[in-house]
């Protein structure tokens, strides 16, 4: 009730207010005398002056702070609770967000693939009364050596060069496709009046085989493998001519020597024509390789294509000088035309020349368009 005093040893409360509201600021005098001298709440307080008064927590005001208060806890463990959520989802998703703030993954790296190991010599002879002839080919740490004696020819030729990798790897594939490292070891028979022998020494990774087949009709499978490995060093190192009659060689390179003139003394009505009498003495060339002797007009092919040769670099300089000429002083028409003339007299486009006047093309083209 209003105006009750509650003791607790000398302290007394009085109770100024039992409703929600502002608590009274007067104590009255029936309080004060109930209240006792001890009491803080005896004195009648000044007009200036108002009794501080115990707040039980039953006005309207206090009550609402203690909700804002809980409001605002249930606020902060809602917020708590979704940022967790969050980030549960980002880690269980792959939250692209999440994943542009990551450091970056390294790339992982390939490791090499092992390629086969290919080794093998291959010896291949025929002999007779009126010839002896001898192939042999030797394939060991990547490079390929290949040695061909033809006693009734007269011919003897050899040549080495390095292999790439992947090439010995394909044909070590290809040979052990064949099943050749399944046979056994030796086919002997015997012919009267010849010899015809083929010892092949093969190793492909860990294994490893001999066969020599003499005087007998070889396995079909050997025979295979042998085309294969023969076929393969006639085309890494041109010795394709070694299959043709000296004599058809001969006449097949004096025929290009007469192209390479014939191209020569036109050189002027097509812009291709002193190409084309280089590539005709390489051709001449090519086919007295394996001529021994050479015939007198293999010297005059060397020099016929050594001045094609300085003719045509010149005549490139000059072109280039034009075409540079024309694109600074933003010719585009002339420039073309220029450019046009050095691809016309090296169509080769593995040749660094055409190359660079084709990429040059293209961007003189592309200045024309933009003008027209």
């Amino acid at each position: 009730m209003v105006d009750d005093v509650i003791r607790a040893g000398d302290t007394g409360i009085r109770v100024v207010n039992d409703r929600e509201g502002d608590a009274p600021t007067m104590a009255t005098p029936k309080a004060a005398e109930l209240a006792g001298t001890d009491s803080v709440l005896l004195a009648s307080p000044s007009p200036k002056q108002v009794e501080p008064a115990l707040d039980l927590g039953l006005r309207k005001g206090r009550r609402v702070g203690l909700a804002a208060s809980k409001n605002s806890l249930r606020r902060n463990l809602l917020w708590l609770a979704s940022l967790m959520v969050l980030m549960v989802l980002a880690v269980w998703f792959k939250d692209p967000f999440m994943a542009f703030f990551a450091p970056p993954k390294p790339v992982p790296v390939q490791p090499p693939v092992d390629l086969p190991a290919l080794e093998l010599t291959f010896e291949r002879v025929e002999g007779s009364a009126s010839n002896i002839f001898r192939y042999f080919l030797d394939l060991h740490h990547e490079s390929l050596m290949v040695q061909v004696d033809d006693l009734l020819r007269d011919r003897h030729v050899r040549r080495d060069k390095k292999v790439a990798p992947e090439l010995l790897a394909n044909l070590a594939r290809s040979i052990q496709a064949t099943g050749v490292m399944d046979l056994r070891e030796d086919y002997s028979g015997l012919a009267p009046g010849i010899y015809e022998f083929s010892d092949l020494s093969i190793t492909i990774g860990a294994a490893t085989r001999r066969i020599k087949v003499l005087n007998q009709v070889e396995p079909e499978i050997f025979g295979e493998a042998r085309a294969m490995i023969e076929k393969f060093g006639i085309n890494e190192l041109g010795l394709a001519a070694l299959a043709i009659e000296p004599t058809v060689l001969i006449e097949k390179a004096r025929a290009s020597l007469l192209q390479g003139k014939k191209m020569w003394d036109e050189r002027e009505v097509r812009n291709e024509n002193l190409f084309n009498a280089i590539r005709a003495y390489k051709e001449c060339e090519w086919y007295l390789e394996t001529i021994e002797p050479k015939p007198p007009f293999y010297g005059e092919a060397l020099s016929a294509k050594t001045d094609c040769i300085r003719e045509l670099q010149r005549r490139y300089d000059d072109q280039w000088f034009l075409a540079e000429r024309s694109v600074k002083l933003r010719e585009w028409k002339e420039a073309e035309r220029q450019l046009k003339v050095i691809c016309e007299m090296i169509p080769d486009r593995s040749d660094e020349r055409n190359r660079n006047a084709s990429k040059n093309l293209v961007d003189v083209e592309r200045h024309l368009s933009t003008e027209e």
